[in-house]
């Protein structure tokens, strides 16, 4: 009895299994956005004409991977049902964003008095002690933009103020990619 000229061995079997995971993971993210948008708070008042939801008293929002909390949020959806902006914001304090744009990527975890996403643009807007931070970068100013897809990043201080951007980047240890 001959033997096939290749057996596959159970690490090779674990691996593709492995790699099929992590493809499909990948494509998951993205759809998340497809995914409908689940709000806690104490407190609700729906525009039905306006298609604009407004909720009050600790917020917080789940959609896939996006957790967003604050005091405050408006949501303004398309005629199509399409989030197509949110706004949180929690006066004196900071509202909180995290998120899982890319699932090769770092999660990224984002604080500003204002909040403001647009999910059809791919960007969070940060304003007021606007902080962002993805691995072990970090980045704070009085206003942040940032793309989701392709993870740029604007950053700007008041024009009144003294204070600058602040940017840690945060070399990829030997050997790793960033």
């Amino acid at each position: 009895m001959t033997k096939p000229a290749y057996q596959p061995s159970k690490l090779a079997f674990f691996l593709l299994l492995a790699l099929a995971f992590i493809v499909t993971e990948a494509k998951a993210l993205p759809a998340d956005r497809e995914l409908p948008l689940q709000v806690k708070a104490q407190t609700m008042r729906w525009n039905n004409q306006a298609q604009q939801a407004t909720y009050q008293g600790d917020v917080e929002v789940h959609q896939g991977e996006l957790l967003i909390e604050a005091a405050n949020l408006k949501i303004l959806r398309t005629t199509t049902g399409e989030l197509k902006q949110a706004v949180a914001t929690t006066p004196q304090g900071q509202a909180y964003m995290r998120d899982l744009p890319d699932p090769i990527k770092p999660e990224v975890e984002a604080w500003g008095e204002v909040i403001d996403y647009l999910p059809s643009q791919d960007l969070v807007i940060l304003t007021g002690k606007a902080r962002l931070i993805q691995g072990t970068d970090s980045f704070t100013s009085h206003k942040l933009v940032y793309n989701l897809v392709t993870q740029d990043i604007q950053a700007e201080q008041k024009p009144s103020s003294d204070t600058r951007v602040e940017v840690i980047l945060t070399p990829a240890p030997k050997g790793a990619e960033k």
